[in-house]
């Protein structure tokens, strides 16, 4: 029985993109209509990406810089539906 868990387990970790692959989504990234609690959202294919930082603090200081992977499997439908919601015209 744990061989078959730990194969599970390393099946699903295989399947997350890795740092590598969520940096490329980023930067191929397109932004989305609306902001999410004051954030900047971006869709990429495999996550959405949300500002580390609101749009506000980084207008005020604009060393703040970092953005935050959204996995669609990794959250709630009604999460995933308000970043859909943020990113339709």
């Amino acid at each position: 029985m744990t061989s078959v868990l730990i194969a599970a387990a390393f099946a699903l970790a295989t399947t997350q993109p890795t740092i590598d692959d969520l940096q490329a989504d980023f930067e191929s990234a397109r932004p989305c209509y609306a902001l999410i609690d004051g954030r900047e959202v971006w869709e990429g294919k495999k996550a959405f990406f949300i500002s580390s930082f609101t749009k506000e603090a980084a207008e005020l200081d604009p060393e703040l810089v970092g953005a935050d992977a959204v996995l669609r499997d990794d959250n709630e439908p009604d999460v995933i539906a308000e970043f859909e919601a943020a990113c339709s015209p």
